[in-house]
C-alpha cells in the first residue's frame, strides 16, 4: 500500500512539477474544472468473487446482480496552449459497490463489497470546432488506478473485514462540449470511452486468483460519462 501511495504521490508531483512547462509553450489562459458523472464497468472477477462469498449462506441473494456501473466525481486543471489546444490533469473517484445477505442457522449474515478507484490522469485535447457559443473538442490521455476497497463479513459473532488492493495504468479518449454561462464560467459535457484494469489485487495482503487459477482483476473499463463546470482562474 505503501509504495502504491508513493507512487501516486510522484506522478502527481511531476504533472503539477511539468505544468509550468507546459505553459511556458505559449499559454493563453489556465482553467479548474470540477465534475461528477456515470460510469459502467467490467468486473466479471468482482461479480465472480461476490457470488462465491455468498454461495456460502445457502438461499442468500446480493442487493445487485453485479457491479456493471457507478457514480464518479473529480476535478482538475487544463492549461490551455492556444485557442484549440489544452493539456489536462484531472483526479478522479470511481466507486463501485455491492452488498447481499443469506440465512446462516438461524441467524442472518451479511456481506459488503466495496471497490472504489481513484485516479491520476492527464491528457492532451484539441477542440475541432469552434461553432461559439458551443465548442466542441477531443481529448484523450492516460493515467495510474488506485483501488483501495475492502469485503466485509458479518453476524453473529463474526465480524470479517479483508482489505481488496490493486492498481494499474489505464487509457481513455472522450468528446467534450464547452458552452460559456458567464465570462469565464463554462459548462462541460463529456463521454467516451476508458480502458483500465488493477491487475496486481490482493486481499489481506495475498494475490487474489479466480476459480481456474487466473490471477484476479478489478477492470475499469466501460463507458465514462461526466457534466461540471470549468472556471478561468487565468489568462485570457
Amino acid at each position: 500500500m505503501k509504495v502504491r501511495s508513493c507512487c501516486v504521490a510522484s506522478m502527481i508531483c511531476l504533472a503539477i512539477a511539468s505544468c509550468p512547462v507546459c505553459g511556458a509553450w505559449a499559454a493563453k489562459s489556465l482553467t479548474i474544472a470540477a465534475f461528477g458523472g456515470y460510469q459502467t464497468y467490467d468486473m466479471a472477477d468482482v461479480n465472480e468473487a461476490m457470488q462465491s462469498t455468498l454461495s456460502s449462506y445457502p438461499g442468500s441473494r446480493a442487493d445487485k446482480k453485479e457491479i456493471e456501473s457507478g457514480a464518479g466525481f473529480g476535478g482538475g486543471i487544463r492549461i490551455w496552449t492556444s485557442e484549440r489546444v489544452f493539456v489536462s490533469l484531472d483526479f478522479q473517484r470511481l466507486l463501485a459497490s455491492n452488498s447481499g445477505s443469506g440465512p446462516y442457522a438461524g441467524s442472518t449474515y451479511t456481506v459488503d463489497l466495496n471497490v472504489p478507484a481513484s485516479s491520476v490522469v492527464g491528457g492532451v485535447g484539441y477542440v475541432l470546432l469552434d461553432r461559439r457559443p458551443l465548442r466542441f473538442a477531443l481529448t484523450g490521455g492516460g493515467g495510474y488506478y488506485l483501488t483501495t476497497g475492502e469485503i466485509v463479513t458479518r453476524g453473529p459473532g463474526a465480524n470479517d473485514r479483508s482489505n481488496l488492493e490493486g492498481s494499474g495504468f489505464g487509457f481513455h479518449g472522450m468528446g467534450l462540449i464547452l458552452a460559456p454561462v458567464t465570462r469565464g464560467l463554462d459548462v462541460e459535457l463529456a463521454g467516451g470511452y476508458r480502458y483500465a484494469k488493477t491487475t496486481d489485487v490482493t486481499r489481506g495482503g495475498y494475490r487474489v486468483r479466480n476459480a481456474d487459477g487466473s490471477l484476479a482483476q478489478i477492470d475499469w473499463s466501460g463507458f465514462t460519462g461526466r457534466a461540471g463546470l470549468s472556471v478561468r482562474v487565468r489568462g485570457e
